[in-house]
């Protein structure tokens, strides 16, 4: 018994730091010591307890507790849904933190930070969420995307893990015809736009994909969507159906000027190689060739392009390709991005080109308009 004794004295001063999830050792413990003072004690523990008052106020602390995660989620999906992802992110990590094994916020959490802009942010959070729902789809093509923007290599093989646990996930196919692009198979590209359109019609920057990838495919000239020269005429025509597409969906978009204005370039070479006597191949060599009824274009200024925030932050280098009209009247018309890179950078290019002076070509003396390649890169140094 002074052992018991002993016991009972540590319990009397411990009693009160036990709480519900503990039923089970006081179970246990009043099973053991029947009509020991343990006992007694275990008995007036639960009186407290289970007192009217107590209960009350646990059953109150719950529901103050869930109805504040609950107006929580509600205030995120306000501030979401109005736009103000800023404010939306500090509701989340106020989520996650109260539980952070809430795999569904980490997730709501990585798609609110690519709103924002912020990547790297944004692939944590759908790392986190992975970890905990490793069967959930949507968290890794999330994920998936994130690592695209950032230009990380991990975005094809973690759309692939999606795919297998949902095959229809129309991103996960962007996520992999982006990919593709980028690695010039324009082909592959133009299958897995056409595969998520396919799932859903809605998907605006599928549509985008597919008009990029026939451009590309059109400038490439071999291992092509549609390798014909005489089809190439056609080939644009659908990549206009396809950038018309992407911007109905998105009528607000930040973009829609320009992309306004390279639609009208891409309806102008969609009627321009439909004629018969522009359907030989694009001529990628800068040298003008020896005519000597004609004078050759002469660049008097080219001026550089910006480098963007975005391209910078992410390590992007590479090269864009334009399509340029240089008209008869010494001004530029009608640029198509036919190599992009993303990141802004088409935009710069373009920017940079429509600032390019110029003496026209002249046959027989007369000023001609032509159209000619341009190339602008970007590197980081």
């Amino acid at each position: 018994m002074p052992k018991a004794k002993g016991l009972s004295r540590r319990f009397d001063r411990g009693i009160n730091s036990l709480f519900l999830p503990n039923t089970t050792i006081l179970v246990i413990l009043l099973w053991n010591y029947p009509n020991s003072r343990i006992s007694y004690s275990l008995k007036m523990f639960i009186r407290k307890i289970f007192s009217p008052v107590r209960c009350l106020s646990l059953i109150l602390l719950f529901c103050v507790s869930a109805v504040c995660q609950q107006t929580d989620r509600d205030l995120y999906i306000n501030l979401f849904t109005k736009g103000d992802y800023d404010k939306a992110v500090i509701v989340l990590k106020r989520i996650t933190k109260q539980n952070s094994t809430d795999g569904d916020a980490w997730y709501y959490l990585g798609l609110t930070y690519l709103k924002t802009g912020k990547e790297k942010d944004a692939s944590k959070a759908f790392e986190k969420a992975t970890n905990l729902k490793p069967t959930d789809a949507q968290a890794r093509t999330g994920l998936a995307y994130s690592y695209l923007l950032r230009n990380d290599r991990r975005a094809s093989d973690v759309a692939r893990e999606a795919l297998k646990l949902n095959p229809k996930i129309a991103e996960a196919h962007y996520v992999l015809g982006v990919t593709a692009l980028r690695e010039g198979l324009f082909d592959v590209a133009y299958e897995r736009a056409k595969k998520a359109i396919e799932i859903n019609q809605q998907l605006s920057v599928a549509y985008f994909l597919k008009s990029q990838s026939l451009v590309s495919s059109f400038a490439r000239q071999g291992g092509t969507v549609l390798p014909s020269f005489s089809a190439r005429g056609e080939m644009l025509k659908e990549a206009t159906a396809d950038l018309e597409k992407y911007l109905a969906l998105t009528p607000n978009s930040k973009d829609k000027d320009f992309y306004n204005e390279y639609l009208e370039s891409l309806r102008f070479y969609a009627e321009y190689y439909q004629r018969p006597e522009n359907q030989k191949p694009i001529s990628f060599d800068k040298s003008t060739p020896t005519d000597s009824t004609k004078t050759p274009l002469i660049i008097t200024s080219k001026p550089r392009p910006n480098y963007t925030d975005s391209a910078r932050s992410n390590n992007i280098s590479g090269i864009v390709r334009l399509l340029v009209g240089f008209a008869a009247d010494g001004t530029v018309k009608h640029i198509m991005v036919i190599k992009s890179v993303g990141y802004g950078l088409d935009e710069q290019a373009v920017a940079a080109a429509r600032k390019i002076r110029f003496e026209p070509v002249k046959e027989n003396g007369k000023p001609v308009s032509v159209v000619k390649q341009v190339e602008y890169s970007f590197m980081i140094y």
